[in-house]
């Protein structure tokens, strides 16, 4: 009879489906039996992400920079950019005991993962000065090691693949005029992620 085929296959096929749903569970490990451990990260392995930033996001840096990093300081005051195809950049330059306002026009270029700006005009206290005059005087100011001032072409050199990386390095990848935003990578090793764990004293 027809029927009774239909019902053995049925039959045998729910058979096969409940051997497989043993077997499947037979196979999982028992709670005495030790999972598999992952391979901790090799020493010294850095993580990396590709991080885009827009001019609110620069400026901001700009303002830790200048408060955190001394060696930056002894030559700023304050920076401010805006970004387009040409930017300016209004600068606080400190000469001696004073803070000299500078307004100039830089053209950004990325370069092996490092920031070119070519200076096209500037000015001091509303007055145009001679990009040579005035890069004459910025190769005299004590610049960070990592920023290189290139007077014989106008440019001033981020070297930000040199600068030390701790806790984070960073490189430019692009720029993009028509976003108005810079895409850096950043490396960093996982550790910094990490909230360091500091023994409590003990009570006496």
């Amino acid at each position: 009879m027809v029927w009774k085929k239909a019902f053995l296959l049925l039959f045998s096929f729910n058979l096969a489906v409940i051997a497989g749903i043993g077997l499947w569970f037979d196979s999982l490990p028992r709670r005495t039996q030790q999972m598999p451990v992952s391979p901790a990260a090799p020493a010294g392995q850095t993580a990396a992400v590709n991080l885009t930033v827009d001019q609110d996001a620069v400026n901001t840096y700009l303002t830790y920079a200048l408060s955190e990093q001394p060696d930056l300081a002894k030559v700023l005051a304050y920076a401010r950019v805006q970004m387009d195809t040409q930017w300016q950049v209004n600068l606080g330059l400190q000469l001696s005991d004073r803070v000299v306002p500078a307004d100039v026009v830089m053209i950004p270029e990325v370069v092996g993962g490092n920031l070119r700006l070519h200076m096209e005009s500037a000015e001091i206290g509303s007055l145009p000065v001679p990009v040579d005059g005035l890069f004459l005087a910025l190769k005299h100011l004590p610049w960070p090691a990592w920023i290189d001032v290139d007077s014989s072409h106008s440019d001033l050199v981020l070297n930000v693949t040199q600068r030390p990386a701790n806790p984070y390095g960073v490189s430019v990848l692009d720029y993009d005029p028509g976003k108005r935003a810079l895409t850096l990578r950043v490396t960093l090793q996982p550790k910094v992620l990490l909230p360091s764990h500091s023994k409590s004293p003990s009570s006496s």
